[in-house]
């Protein structure tokens, strides 16, 4: 631990795990987090240890990741603007370099939907730029992957489902709490789709609850749909497609979003989830085939 300069002449309120000091003279130091050399009266200090000082750019994106992790937003709305921050890290050639790298490594990325592998693609690039302190940046990337799933839900399941029910009286469905999201989707899909959550809540309902399964229009429809799939009882099996979605809410998407600092262990663990060798993008992917 190194300690405090005597030129200091100014400590601001702390901010979660940074705070902002100010010197009474520029101050030449390194960044912890992008390594630049930097030369300031005003620098940021991580988790009060002041071998991790931090140039302002990098104390500003921090900063906007404790703001969101901290606030009290549903765990879906802090997931979308985590993965809006992740997005924004990344410059738009960046990504694309990003993208044909992970195509390169993985045939199968070429059945992915464009945005599942945009969301792939710059969470692996923000996850090869970061070092594994501090902790807290490894949220975004994480963030990234679980959108991917969402995505590819949204592209494989639900705007099919859409397209099938879109005309349909869902007026029942949009009044049931479990259903209303995804059947208010389906009325009218120019809408938000619902996120990962509110999708997972609909899959638990049509696997167990059989009065619906008879009398939802909205899962009826998705029933239909299922039928034509090659692989769909692993989406309706308990212990298939729900119980990973559950897994990747609980201990990767809620904890990035508002509970914990992740790091490099977290990310690599979730990483494995969705796109290891039995990653839930491929089962997905295979689920959904139409049969021949």
């Amino acid at each position: 631990m190194k300690p405090v300069p005597s030129s200091v002449t100014k400590k601001y309120p702390q901010r979660g795990p940074l705070q902002q000091v100010r010197f009474a003279e520029s101050t030449t130091f390194n960044c912890f987090r992008c390594g630049d050399s930097k030369k300031s009266k005003l620098i940021a200090v991580y988790d009060g240890d002041w071998s991790k000082r931090l140039c302002n750019g990098c104390y500003g994106r921090l900063l906007s990741l404790y703001e969101i992790k901290a606030g009290t937003p549903a765990d879906d709305q802090s997931a979308e603007e985590l993965a809006h921050v992740l997005l924004s890290m990344v410059a738009l050639d960046d990504q694309r370099r990003a993208e044909s790298l992970f195509k390169a490594s993985e045939s199968r990325a070429e059945y992915l939907s464009a945005k599942s592998l945009q969301f792939i693609a710059t969470a692996e690039h923000v996850a090869q730029q970061l070092h594994a302190e501090p902790q807290l940046e490894w949220s975004p990337a994480v963030i990234g992957l679980c959108k991917a799933v969402e995505s590819e839900i949204v592209w494989r399941i639900l705007q099919p489902l859409a397209a099938r029910a879109s005309r349909k009286n869902l007026s029942v469905d949009k009044k049931d709490k479990d259903l209303k999201r995804v059947a208010t989707f389906c009325g009218d899909p120019n809408r938000t789709p619902p996120e990962l959550g509110a999708f997972a809540y609909f899959l638990q309902t049509v696997i167990h609850s059989q009065k619906r399964r008879e009398t939802s229009i909205v899962i009826g429809s998705f029933l239909q749909l299922a039928a034509e799939w090659a692989d769909s009882h692993w989406l309706l099996d308990p212990k298939g497609f729900h119980r990973k979605l559950g897994l990747l809410t609980r201990d990767f998407r809620n904890r990035a979003a508002h509970i914990d600092e992740l790091g490099r262990e977290d990310y690599l663990n979730c990483r494995e989830l969705v796109v290891g060798a039995d990653g839930v993008l491929w089962r997905l992917v295979l689920a959904t085939e139409c049969r021949q």
